[in-house]
């Protein structure tokens, strides 16, 4: 066999053994849909009426909106309550210190329905955060139940 064949012979071989080697260590990724349920099992919920009353009975809660801006503009809007920001989930980790002062702080994320919302609520928890809650049925849950929003 000439020095080529072997070489052509060996990187079939190595492809052979190494390909499937490499795709079994591509389906221990985890997809977005299993990250969401790990998040979920540690998440605490909170549904349209307790998110109401708490806005009505706690001034010192945040109260964080993690859909984008173009989102909030595409979605007509965003629940109107003076505890309500706006922090991207891209930027949760990075701003969310300026809102949160304490890790008791009492925070509830939610974002257009439900999908990201525990992925940022598992992402305060992971940095200390002891005092937050997902608002699983987000903004669609929010407007759908005729309750303030505002552009």
């Amino acid at each position: 066999m000439n020095k080529s064949l072997s070489l052509v012979y060996l990187l079939g071989l190595s492809l052979f053994f190494i390909a499937p080697i490499a795709q079994a260590e591509a389906a221990k990724i985890p997809t977005g849909a299993q990250l969401q349920e790990e998040a979920e099992k540690k998440t605490t919920f909170i549904e349209t009426n307790a998110l109401k009353k708490m806005l009505d009975e706690e001034l010192d809660m945040v109260l964080i909106d993690i859909r984008t801006a173009t989102e909030i503009q595409n979605m007509d809007g965003k629940i109107d309550a003076p505890q309500n920001v706006n922090i991207p989930r891209g930027w949760l980790e990075f701003r969310v210190q300026r809102v949160a002062l304490s890790k008791d702080t009492p925070i509830v994320v939610y974002c257009g329905g439900g999908l990201r919302s525990p992925l940022a609520a598992e992402t305060l928890h992971n940095m200390g955060y002891t005092n937050v809650k997902n608002y699983s049925a987000g903004f669609f849950g929010w407007k759908k139940a005729g309750l303030p929003i505002k552009p």
